[in-house]
This record gives C-alpha cells, structure tokens and sequence, in this order.
C-alpha cells in the first residue's frame, strides 16, 4: 500500500505542470516549454511503471519479481525513448512563436511619415542611398545586391519586445559615434554603416537572433540590413523612421535628443581656397567634385573605417579642412569633424558652398 500511495504521489507532483501551462503557443515561454514536456514524460513513465506492475502481479506469479522488474523497466525505458523522441528531436526554441516584423516595401513604411517635406525628401533620399552603395561597392570591385522588403518594427512594437523578449534581440546601432554620443538607446553593438556597405561585419554577430538595425531617420537602417540579408543573416529588421520617431513618440532615450554642435569654422571660398591645409569633400558618392585645387573626395557616409585613416593621420600633422555642397555631406562633416578631434587632430574648418545647409546643426 504505500508504494502505491507514494507511486500516486508522484505521478499527480510531476504531471501537474503539463496541466498547469498553456501550451507554448499561448505563452511562448522556454522555461514552460521544458516543464509541459517534463510532465507529458512524467506521466507516460508513471503510467508505464504501474500498468506494468499489475500485468506482473496478476498474470506472473511465480516469476520472482526482482529478476523480472529490472528487464521490463530496462525495455520500458528503451520504448519510451523512442515514443518521446519526437519531442526532444525538435528544439525547444522552435516551438516558440518567432519574433516577426512588418515585411513591408520601404516606400510603405516611408508613406507612413506625418509630414510631408519629410515623407518626400526620404523616398527621396533612399534611392539616392542604394544608388551611392552601388557606386562605392562597384569601386570596391563587391558584388551587386539586390535589394528587398525587409521586415520592420514601429518604435511603440520595438519598445514593447525589448521589455517582453529582449534576450531574443540584437540591437545594432550603426550611426556614426558623434551621433550616438548625444543620445541613444539600449544596444548589443555600434557598427558603421561604411563598413557595412563594404560587406564588414562586426564579431559575432548572431544568426538565432532578430537583428534590429538601428539609425537616426531609418533609411540607413533599412540599407544596413539589407547588407547583412545580403551576407547571409535571415533574421535582420530596422527601426521605421529610426531614434528620430523613437524620440518623438517620448519612448525613453538615454541623453538628449539634440544633434546640434559647436560650430566650425566657416571660411569663405576666398579663404577655403587660400588655406593650406588638407581639403577633403565629404558630399556623397557620385557628387560632382567641388572646383578646389588638391581636393580629395572622400564620400564619408559610405567610406569605411579603413577609408578615413588617411584623413585621421593627416590631421596630426595638419589642418583639414572639409568641403560641402549637398546637405548630406554637410552633416557627414560635422561627423568627420568630431571623430578628428576625438582623436586628437587638427580641424581647419568646414566650407560649405551653398552656405545654407549648416543652419539648424551648429549652435
């Protein structure tokens, strides 16, 4: 009588999780995965053991019981792995609901954009950004890549999973430092977007884990994941309208949501041209070179690490002066600049040619 009671015992304490949790589909969670499958184990072995034992009893006699329990529980053991097998064969993360975006075009997500000057300068913009990755990676002698929707996550679903399930994402910050030292958010890794489109990885990037790309308006998000689709990461997404939309739906940053710097100083093209000192255009791959005796074009935005070297050593010895025309390269200047004089380099000045387009990121 008490083995029996204490067989009973333990088949109600261990069966009891696979009747207490939802199944995974409900609660995607791996620690109720384990104990579900701890229970349906626990009561197949339990059930097993006990209609065993009155089979013996009723119908074996007079086979001593010791030489016969031991065999049968031997083979019951052996059936029962392979019955159960099919549970343990598939991992426990796969039966887990996958962490999926909105696989959307970008010019749906863009769409999306409240204001207009700024929906139109980003569907703008982002067919600019393919078009100059296309130019430098055919410089680097890089494959082609062909660009596709890639699953995306509104600011408000972003914030919601990294409470919920953080530990199932990665987060890739790829602004430039001068960014990301003004504000930003929790990250696994910073990584240039330069460097991505020259197909360069960081270390130990993950591949069982969703990738959010991560920018200031959300088009190098979207380039910089379709780098990494291209490399071979399945699970890769971006950030719709990047940290500026994060920001201006209030959701938590850490530092100040202001990019503004010290200004530079602003020669005029009399001055700029007049200047010995290191001259280096910053404006985007495919700009027209600015008409500046000993200009070196340097497209910062798309350049890699290695690319800036040369202009970072220069400036130990030297004064550097950046050359702008185009907005874009204007703010990459004010980046450039601030790496140089993070590194302890000289800074001549920036010479921006149409004169405009600093208003509204100096202070």
């Amino acid at each position: 009588m008490p083995r029996k009671v204490l067989l009973s015992l333990s088949l109600v304490l261990f069966a009891s999780p696979a009747f207490a949790i939802p199944p995974p589909d409900v609660v995607a969670s791996l620690w109720q995965t384990i104990l579900q499958m701890l229970g349906v184990v626990s009561v197949f072995l339990a059930g097993a053991w006990i209609t065993a034992r009155q089979f013996l009893m009723q119908h074996a006699p007079i086979l001593k019981r010791k030489r016969i329990f031991i065999p049968v529980l031997v083979v019951l053991l052996i059936l029962s792995g392979f019955a159960l097998s099919p549970l343990f064969a598939a991992s426990p993360s796969s039966t887990v609901n996958p962490i999926k975006g909105e696989l959307l075009p970008i010019e749906t997500v863009i769409k999306r954009e409240q204001d207009k000057w700024v929906r139109d300068w980003k569907l703008k913009t982002v067919h600019e950004m393919e078009q100059e990755a296309k130019l430098t990676r055919t410089a680097s002698h890089l494959p082609f890549v062909n660009y596709q929707d890639i699953q995306s996550f509104t600011p408000q679903a972003l914030q919601e999973l990294l409470a919920r399930r953080g530990n199932e994402l990665y987060i890739l910050d790829i602004r430039e430092a001068m960014e990301q030292s003004k504000f930003s958010i929790r990250y696994d890794a910073v990584f240039r977007y330069g460097d991505l489109v020259h197909d360069i990885l960081p270390k130990n990037l993950p591949k069982d884990r969703m990738i959010v790309v991560l920018c200031h308006s959300g088009l190098r998000g979207y380039m910089g994941a379709q780098f990494l689709k291209h490399a071979g990461f399945a699970q890769v997404s971006f950030l719709q309208g990047g940290l500026a939309a994060w920001s201006k739906q209030g959701l938590p940053v850490t530092g100040k949501v202001d990019f503004k710097v010290k200004a530079p100083l602003q020669p005029s093209k009399q001055q700029a041209l007049a200047m010995d000192a290191y001259k280096v255009q910053v404006d985007p791959a495919g700009s027209v070179a600015m008409k500046i005796p000993n200009l070196v074009q340097l497209p910062y935005e798309t350049a890699s690490t290695a690319d800036l070297q040369p202009v970072l050593t220069v400036s130990k010895t030297k004064p550097v002066l950046i050359v702008c025309k185009e907005y874009g390269g204007c703010f990459q200047g004010l980046n450039l600049i601030w790496l140089i004089e993070q590194q302890g380099g000289k800074v001549a000045g920036l010479y921006d040619e149409t004169g405009q387009h600093l208003r509204g990121l100096i202070n």
